[in-house]
């Protein structure tokens, strides 16, 4: 979007009716041997692979996101670490939407990628829609996960050679994150600084202030040394497959 005049997007969305892609990530530590925007490159990178797809149109992305949780993504409380309250990210993003949809954009799709933004980003695009509505807009959003779902098959490839494997609630920072980003942005990850560290025995609740001590040391859940870039290559693909499948779905 950034990257085209004015009049060549205003084309692309009127006589084209190009679908609007919208990555939403994080800015959120996740360990020591990835950057602190994993999740909002990781946003964008599968915003422009589907686009491409589909002919759509990549925004710039929403890169900061929700509160990191302790159970989830380490917690708030490392330095880096940088979020929004979760009134600023609806009115941000319930924002971003409407103007995408004064633009002409009948079709839009939110691409999230961080855990913690889900029920947020559900709210910002319910008001956006009801926004658009209300101003004559036909506007239909999309929003999802890009790693909702799975293949039974391919979780068994990620964790071959693993006992016990972490599963997805233990999953920031480990092998599952670490292998995507070798294949997609292999520049920035650093797999010699990957730490062996007992995994957190969470309590099935959470107290405030945080407790950093909940917490390894390095702010990852598991551990990414057996990530490798064809993993990467697996898990990126399925999810590309997942997005587009989906997408072509809602918008035929």
């Amino acid at each position: 979007m950034s990257e085209l005049a004015w009049d060549e997007y205003q084309r692309r969305l009127v006589e084209d009716g190009a679908i609007v892609f919208v990555p939403v990530g994080a800015v959120e530590q996740h360990g020591y041997h990835l950057p602190l925007g994993t999740d909002w490159m990781m946003a964008r990178y599968m915003a422009r692979r589907v686009a491409e797809k589909v002919g759509g149109i990549v925004a710039e992305p929403v890169a900061y996101g929700a509160r990191s949780q302790v159970r989830t993504g380490g917690g708030p409380h490392r330095c880096g670490t940088t979020s929004l309250n979760a009134e600023t990210l609806i009115a941000l993003l319930h924002d971003v939407l409407d103007e995408i949809g004064r633009h002409d954009a009948r079709k839009i799709v939110v691409i999230d990628s961080h855990f913690e933004n889900r029920f947020f980003l559900d709210e910002a695009c319910h008001r956006a829609q009801g926004t658009l509505a209300l101003k004559g807009r036909e506007t239909r959003i999309l929003k999802m996960l890009y790693a909702e779902r799975i293949n039974p098959d391919t979780m068994k490839a990620v964790y071959q050679g693993i006992d016990n494997p972490p599963g997805l609630d233990l999953e920031h920072g480990g092998v599952l994150e670490t292998a995507m980003m070798l294949y997609c942005y292999p520049d920035l990850v650093n797999m010699s600084r990957i730490v062996d560290e007992p995994r957190p025995d969470f309590p099935p609740y959470d107290v405030f202030p945080v407790n950093p001590d909940w917490v390894p040391t390095s702010g990852c859940l598991s551990s990414g040394k057996t990530a490798t870039r064809m993993i990467g290559e697996l898990l990126v693909e399925e999810f590309v497959g997942h997005v587009t499948e989906a997408v072509r779905k809602e918008f035929p």
